[in-house]
Order: structure tokens, then sequence, then C-alpha cells
């Protein structure tokens, strides 16, 4: 699996359960993942950013994501 899959399939878990691997996340925290690891959490996306970049600096690898249960659109 490649690493865009790992970050994917760990978003969408602590999106929809605000929990992942025994931790516990709140909505509107800013989560940095790295190969499918969590290895930040502010309340701001400069600092999440930030740490992801102190860690790896290619800007290609890596995300932030904000936490929030996830948005139904309809469009009708």
């Amino acid at each position: 699996m490649i690493e865009q899959e790992r970050n994917r399939r760990v978003a969408e878990d602590i999106c929809d359960k605000f929990t992942w691997n025994g931790r516990a996340f709140h909505e509107g925290d800013f989560v940095a993942l790295l190969d499918g690891k969590v290895i930040a959490v502010a309340r701001n996306p400069d600092d999440a950013i930030d740490a992801l970049r102190k860690m790896e600096p290619n800007p290609a690898r890596g995300v932030v994501i904000e936490v929030a249960r996830p948005m139904v659109d309809v469009i009708r």
C-alpha cells in the first residue's frame, strides 16, 4: 500500500470515529499524518504543517487533516 492510501485510511478513521489507535481526537483538531502515522496534533493548521515539515521537508509527503464530521452534499 502506498503512503497516500495509508494516510487516507487513517484520516477516514479519525474523522469517522474521532479515535485511532487508542488515541482520541476532537472536532477542529489538525492532525499531521506521515506514512500512515499521526505525528502531530495542533489547534491550527500552521502548527500542524510546521510539525510535519520538521519531520519530512519534502512537500510531496505527508498530509494535514482537520478533524470534522463527514459532510453530505445534496444537489437537487
